[in-house]
């Protein structure tokens, strides 16, 4: 706003003044709330920054070598689930990390619709299916349990070809829960026939919830899906 508009409305030089005088004001006051929203987005922008920082971290930490330094006998490939109600992989994984030395519990992966995580070293005895199954299993897979059944089915599509993956990776057949000691085993079938020291019913108490029974698990783990393949996060 510059004077000679105000005069060209006829006002005095008192009244344009006090004009004057408010402009400036309200120009110096959004100024500052500029400068404060400025400092404001900065501040966010870093929390942002850490948060992604961290977030890298988190992923190299899990993919971290540690755990057993014993090799498995390759002779099955473990189905978990994880029986957290929607616990999404970067938790799961960050807490067996975390507890490795503590509670001696973790796989080899973790896995959601989203993101597989590496725990412990592959074809390495992990601590998670108990005794004499973890010597045999060169891979063990935890799969994230969701309420929302888009999820549930998008992360067991990503489960059923990793567990493929991991079986023609070490030579083991596909077949589920069978009479063969060799093959894809879940931790329940372990429990049953004196393979684990544990009392898990896992992935049992959880697939029939999203619609997937013995029959529809073992075909799939046959057959796998096309484009449901996730890269390892690590």
């Amino acid at each position: 706003m510059k004077r000679e508009e105000l005069k060209k409305l006829a006002l005095t030089d008192g009244q344009i003044d006090k004009v004057m005088g408010l402009h400036d004001a309200d120009v110096e006051a959004m100024k500052t709330k500029t400068d404060e929203l400025g400092k404001t987005n900065e501040s966010l922008q870093s929390q942002i920054a850490e948060r992604d920082k961290d977030l890298k971290t988190l992923k190299k930490q899990t993919g971290d070598n540690e755990g057993s330094s014993q090799l498995a006998t390759p002779k099955l490939i473990i189905a978990h689930s994880t029986a957290t109600p929607n616990g999404e992989a970067w938790a799961i994984s960050r807490n067996m990390k975390n507890g490795i030395n503590v509670s001696q519990t973790y796989v080899h992966f973790v896995i959601d619709n989203k993101s597989i995580y590496q725990v412990g070293e592959l074809g390495y005895v992990a601590w998670g299916a108990g005794s004499p199954a973890n010597n045999l299993a060169p891979v063990q897979i935890e799969l994230c349990e969701f309420s929302n059944h888009r999820r549930a089915m998008k992360a067991y599509k990503h489960y059923v070809n990793w567990l493929r993956w991991s079986a023609k990776k070490y030579g083991i057949p596909l077949a589920l829960d069978t009479g063969s000691y060799r093959g894809i085993k879940t931790h329940s079938w372990l429990v049953q026939y004196g393979y684990s020291n544990t009392d898990h019913v896992a992935p049992w108490q959880y697939l029939p919830k999203i619609g997937v029974s013995r029959a529809k698990f073992a075909h799939d783990l046959t057959k796998g899906f096309s484009g449901a393949n996730i890269a390892l996060t690590r």
